[in-house]
């Protein structure tokens, strides 16, 4: 059996690694003692997957794994379990049962949001009706291939700033093909509103797939 597992990434563990992460998950799963399946042949592992690694510096609310277990287990157990084995960094939140043949959550992963706290907040929250009124809204992506300039505007799904929070609040696609990163959005504004790029504080909010052609959170696809 198969199981989704939404867990947070705080503030205090930002900086952790997704190799760090995949060991304190593994130790976790062990010291539970929950009867995790593991790999086949000379060097077995456990089956656990993610749906998509944190960048080191961002912390996360609802992050996801896929571990498959070798026997059936109840959802309670496994959450019961979990928050007395992991550390208080990276408490579970909640967990789903799928069955075996269930699509991956990186195949089924489409959008992403984010809230983003930035310096200069006013002059680039003034901006956005403007900047979301744009057709296109060229931008340059830098990778291990070089840069290459993009438009991201089809890749922007929301942008609002909310006064309450004093922050910035995204949804971006999050695909093999197309991915907008948020820092790489609010560059892009900021040099749309003429100000210096901002220092920023990321937190991925929630993933989500799709279904009948809106946004549902990864979990629940």
């Amino acid at each position: 059996m198969r199981m989704f597992i939404a867990f947070e990434k705080t503030f205090a563990l930002r900086h952790i690694g997704h190799l760090d992460l995949l060991r304190v998950m593994q130790r976790a799963l062990r010291r539970a003692d929950l009867p995790v399946a593991y790999s086949q042949g000379f060097n077995p592992h456990m089956l656990i997957s993610f749906a998509s690694p944190l960048p080191v510096g961002q912390s996360g609310r609802e992050e996801l794994a896929d571990v498959t277990f070798e026997r059936p287990l109840s959802e309670k157990d496994c959450l019961t379990a979990l928050r007395a084995a992991l550390p208080p960094g990276l408490p579970p939140v909640r967990v789903r049962t799928v069955e075996d043949n269930h699509s991956k959550l990186m195949a089924m992963l489409r959008t992403a949001s984010y809230v983003v706290r930035a310096d200069d907040a006013g002059a680039l929250a003034s901006a956005i009706p403007a900047f979301l009124h744009c057709e296109s809204i060229p931008a340059v992506r830098v990778s291990k291939s070089g840069s290459a300039q993009v438009d991201i505007r089809p890749m922007l799904h929301e942008l609002k700033y909310i006064d309450m929070l004093s922050a910035f609040h995204t949804r971006v696609s999050f695909t093999e093909r197309e991915t907008l990163k948020p820092d790489l959005l609010m560059q892009t504004l900021a040099k749309f509103a003429c100000a210096e790029e901002p220092d920023m504080l990321i937190e991925r909010v929630r993933l989500f797939g799709e279904n009948r052609g809106s946004a549902t959170p990864l979990i629940y696809c």
